[in-house]
């Protein structure tokens, strides 16, 4: 556990007792820290190591900070009540990942952020850490809270994947390595529009201390006006291209598309900076088995291929998707992100067809059209049986393709249900057919 013991004596609210809440009580308790907490969803919690206390009743002018959950916005649209009576009473916000950096952590620190492919990488960096022998702690929005990893010393590394609303209530952060794979529109509202998007996901680089590294995105045009930027700092600055990587994606079976190509290639750089081989890089990544719910293989019956990447959850995302793939069965919709379906169109090509679900079934409809036939269909369940259907009926197969290009909060808890659920469709499939399945 990740101690903050230079706060020893302070008294400190935390709002949210989910993962991330739970971890920060037990690192200020074990520090010697006054800890009052409340989760509204949550009023009667069991509380080992503080007191659960109604936020209103907190004792405000002794607070020294308040540490807030990042799903609960503290500016835009509109800043949770706790956290505005902490502004109006000069309380310092801070995120469960900062009290994890206030307890001066000696090895060295990798951050990696960006709209879509931060966890993929975040998990590519530990792994071949891991195969190369090298000690390492993983987390943060990934995984395990950062509160909660142990320090693996000045010969290991922590890799830790953060959010946007992390990055912005994080301001210990100083990382050896900041990683900016891509931004692209994505939680909007909590941002007050993309500028403010850009500002918190550009905090990874303002942090960095004169002799960092940053390693940046080379396909995104954000990105590489930021890599200007750090340039003109005089930080070390490397571009993520995959053809002159220190090691190559081809070693790396389970990343499949262009995307991932440069994700590789980001954590390539980021082994090389840390002293990793290329042909320690190579072997972690031959045997890297990648991560749910991001262009994973589900099943296979006859020429027919099931794929679950229902993290797809923006546009951007799924277009990645839809250029791994020919002869697509697309299963698309959700709750829609401001993005909507502008980024999927160059690749609508490798759609056969689309079945639409969800809240914007009937906005994505109306942009797909003439573009590609649609269906609307109620629920996950019913479009993709009517895709395997068609693609069975097809004689040639394909691929069925789970990339919502939306959230799943209308009709599911997270996108890790939404990916459970078309999974159990699938091998429910593969067993009433009788094939085996992956």
């Amino acid at each position: 556990m990740l101690c903050p013991h230079t706060m020893s004596g302070q008294t400190v609210g935390v709002l949210g007792l989910g993962g991330s809440g739970m971890a920060a009580v037990a690192a200020l308790h074990a520090a010697g820290v006054t800890v009052f907490a409340y989760d509204d969803n949550k009023p009667d919690a069991a509380l080992p190591n503080g007191t659960i206390a109604n936020w209103h009743d907190w004792p405000w002018k002794k607070l020294d900070a308040l540490v807030i959950s990042p799903g609960i916005p503290h500016l835009h649209p509109a800043p949770h009540p706790a956290a505005a009576r902490a502004q109006a009473e000069d309380v310092a916000i801070i995120s469960e990942v900062e009290i994890a950096l206030r307890a001066a952590p000696t090895a060295p620190l990798v951050v990696i952020t960006g709209t879509n492919g931060k966890s993929t990488t975040t998990a590519l960096i530990g792994h071949c850490l891991t195969t190369a022998g090298k000690a390492v702690a993983v987390g943060g929005n990934i995984g395990r809270p950062a509160c909660s990893l142990d320090d693996p010393g000045p010969d290991g590394v922590i890799v830790l994947e953060l959010s946007s609303y992390q990055l912005e209530t994080t301001p210990a952060l100083a990382p050896n390595i900041a990683v900016i794979l891509n931004i692209t529109p994505d939680h909007l509202d909590r941002h007050a529009g993309m500028t403010g998007y850009i500002a918190a996901k550009s905090r990874a680089l303002a942090a960095l201390p004169a002799d960092g590294t940053a390693i940046l995105g080379q396909s995104d045009i954000t990105v590489t006006q930021l890599a200007r930027d750090c340039i003109k700092r005089g930080v070390t600055t490397l571009l993520a291209t995959p053809d002159k990587a220190p090691a190559g994606r081809q070693h790396c079976l389970a990343l499949r598309g262009d995307h991932n190509a440069e994700n590789a290639a980001a954590a390539a750089l980021v082994l090389h900076k840390l002293g990793l081989s290329a042909d320690q890089i190579n072997k972690g990544m031959a045997s890297f088995a990648g991560l749910p719910h991001r262009l994973q293989p589900v099943a296979t019956i006859g020429p027919i291929s099931f794929v679950n990447d229902s993290k797809a959850t923006n546009g951007t995302a799924a277009a990645t998707a839809l250029a791994a793939f020919s002869h697509i069965y697309w299963v698309a919709g959700g709750l829609a992100k401001d993005d909507g379906l502008d980024a999927v169109m160059p690749h609508i090509g490798n759609v056969e067809k689309a079945y639409l679900i969800g809240s914007s079934a009937t906005a994505f409809a109306s942009q797909l059209q003439g573009h590609c036939p649609t269906a609307m269909y109620h629920n996950l369940d019913d479009a993709t049986y009517a895709a395997f259907d068609d693609a069975r009926n097809s004689h040639t197969g394909g691929t069925i393709l789970l990339a919502p290009a939306a959230a799943s909060f209308d009709q599911f808890a997270n996108f890790a249900a939404r990916g459970d659920a078309f999974c159990q469709i699938a091998n429910t499939l593969c067993s009433r057919t009788g094939d085996a399945y992956a």
